[in-house]
């Protein structure tokens, strides 16, 4: 008898397989940035004997590791030397500008993702992050990851709204700003621009190193509390900025804050929403799905959600008009403008 459901390729077990072990990239890279790996390398360390005596470990298990880091593409190797290839050389080093492993050193996320089935069952998150207690012990870590993340994308973003171009002086609001990176690229853009930064108030502190950072300081105005209450005022803005925040808030929060933003904004004026978008029947793209699971794990009533939902939210809003934005993101930039 023919063994049909082997011999075809859909039904190929080596993809279950290969599913399975498909946590493995992620944990060597956790466990070279928390054994330092990439920094010994960068300070000159490069045998496994050298790294293994720098960070305190077997030099068995760092040949292991390290190979497999050059399996992963983040390390090369000639001979017995490694060597930083130029991703991991800007981005993972500790101490340079732009550091990216502050929050992938931390085990939070894996220890979290190990109780998804408990967490389906009882439909209750493990933590709610989008609270204040949380928001400002959580956050601080994730915003260090996030404004390199997000740099170059928000300087594309102030572009192709034609700050400093066709929108001159224009008076903004960062929503949930974290490090401020969105306001900052219009600031940037604009010296004449002034732009209003939203958070909790231990957030705020840590924007202002980022605004001081950037020079832009002189720029912007504070407005600390919850954006689920804080009063936004009435039409003081051109555009407000929602920089990856409704994922968060769930679909009723979402359509709450968009309409307290449309009494903010003046007439004409834009609301821009950064997020991650899934397609209509939700079947894909596999990273805007998957990350509905973390907003499962996190939040109270956070989800991803397709441009549809955002469309029709908006217009409900009372902004009957929505387009795109390419930034080279996970998902297109939606626009919505007030009537």
């Amino acid at each position: 008898m023919t063994d049909r459901a082997s011999s075809h390729p859909a039904a190929d077990p080596e993809l279950l397989h290969q599913m399975a072990f498909s946590f493995i990239p992620s944990r060597v890279l956790s466990a070279g940035l928390q054994l330092g790996v990439f920094s010994h390398i960068a300070a000159g360390k490069q045998t496994a004997e050298e790294v293994a005596v720098a960070a305190q470990a077997s030099e068995r298990g760092i040949r292991m590791l390290l190979d497999a880091l050059v399996a992963t593409q983040l390390l090369a190797r000639n001979g017995n030397r490694y060597e930083l290839t130029p991703l991991s050389a800007q981005y993972l080093v500790r101490g340079t500008p732009d550091y990216l492993g502050l929050f992938m050193e931390q085990d939070e996320l894996w220890n979290s993702w190990g109780r998804l089935t408990e967490v389906i069952r009882s439909g209750q998150p493990l933590h709610r992050m989008e609270t204040q207690m949380l928001a400002e012990i959580f956050f601080p870590i994730l915003v260090q990851t996030l404004h390199v993340l997000h740099r170059d994308r928000a300087r594309q973003l102030a572009e192709a709204l034609g700050i400093g171009n066709v929108l001159k002086d224009v008076r903004a609001i960062d929503v949930g700003c974290g490090s401020g990176i969105w306001g900052i690229a219009i600031a940037e853009r604009d010296p004449e621009a002034r732009v209003t930064a939203q958070d909790f108030p231990a957030m705020l502190a840590i924007a202002r190193e980022y605004l001081k950072r950037h020079g832009v300081e002189r720029q912007f105005d504070f407005l600390p509390g919850d954006l689920k209450t804080v009063d936004f005022g009435r039409e003081q803005y051109d555009l407000a900025l929602l920089g990856n925040i409704l994922h968060s808030e769930g679909a009723q929060s979402s359509q709450d804050l968009l309409g307290r933003l449309h009494a903010a904004l003046r007439p004409g004026g834009r609301v821009v929403i950064v997020e991650f978008l899934t397609n209509d029947d939700r079947t894909g793209p596999p990273f805007p799905v998957f990350f509905a699971l973390n907003m499962l794990l996190h939040t109270e009533h956070g989800d991803t959600f397709s441009l549809a939902d955002y469309t029709r939210w908006l217009a409900q809003a009372g902004f009957p008009r929505v387009e795109t934005v390419d930034i080279r993101s996970h998902s297109p930039v939606m626009i919505g403008y007030r009537d």
